[in-house]
């Protein structure tokens, strides 16, 4: 969880990798957020939707 203070803005942002689901490593980077706490909470949100596994077979 990797969230960082911008200083200019006075906001957090977080910064982080992550495979999408062709298996390309790609870059999230997301600023805005009043708190660090929001900005944790959201990338973490953001990885266990993106580490849902969709296939058919997941059901069983």
């Amino acid at each position: 969880m990797a969230a960082y203070k911008d200083e200019q803005r006075g906001t957090w942002y977080v910064s982080f990798h992550y495979y999408d689901w062709t298996g390309k490593n790609c870059r999230k980077v997301k600023r805005g957020f009043k708190t660090k706490r929001e900005a944790t909470e959201w990338e973490h949100h953001f990885r266990m939707k993106e580490a849902a596994d969709l296939s058919e077979n997941s059901a069983i």
